[in-house]
Parts: C-alpha cells; structure tokens; sequence
C-alpha cells in the first residue's frame, strides 16, 4: 500500500515512521500528508476546509536583543521611544508579509 502512495516512485526513503507513546497498537494508523505536533491556540478552531498553510521558522515576538549580557546605551528617553518605535515598525513589516500570502493557517516556532 505505501508503494501505491508513493505513485510509483517506489522511493522506500519517503516513508517515515513517526512514534508516539501512548495508545495501543489498535490506535496506529497510516496516513498521507504531512504531520506536525504543535498545539492549537486558546480560542482556535480545531479544523479548517480548504486550508491555506504558512509554516515559518520566525519568532512572532518583538525582536529584543536577546543575548545574555548585551547592553544598548541610549542618552534620552527619546531614544528609547525610538528603539521601541523600530522594534513595532520591524514586527507590522513581519506581520504585514504573511498577510500578503492570504493564508488562514499560520504556524510558527
């Protein structure tokens, strides 16, 4: 059955077996697709027809400097509000290109 799934590639490498513990054998099953283990957000569908997927491997949060250590010295309040301006302006540009994928399932790291 899996060769009949692999339309005639016969490429045993596509197949991969994903373990989870937990269950019974009865529990097992063959799938076709692609499987990520994340989990749903509060307040999110658990289904979606006709999908439109992005997986991105990006950080949705603001992009802080995030080194053990690492400093920034700034000589007035207004140049803390302007870091803190450039950090939105970055995240609205990040957000603003998914967007333009018109997708309705967003997964990220």
């Amino acid at each position: 059955m899996q060769f009949c799934e692999l339309k005639g590639s016969g490429n045993l490498s596509a197949i991969q077996i994903i373990k989870k513990t937990g269950g019974t054998l009865e529990d097992s099953f063959l799938d076709e697709g692609f499987l990520l283990d994340k989990k749903v957000g509060v307040h999110q569908p658990k289904r979606i027809e006709n999908a439109k997927i992005l997986i991105a491997n990006t950080p949705m949060d603001t992009d802080k400097i995030k080194v053990f250590g690492s400093r920034v010295r700034v000589d007035s309040m207004a140049k803390i509000a302007e870091l803190e301006l450039a950090e939105k302006e970055k995240m609205r540009d990040k957000v603003n290109k998914i967007l333009k994928h018109n997708v309705n399932v967003f997964i990220n790291r």
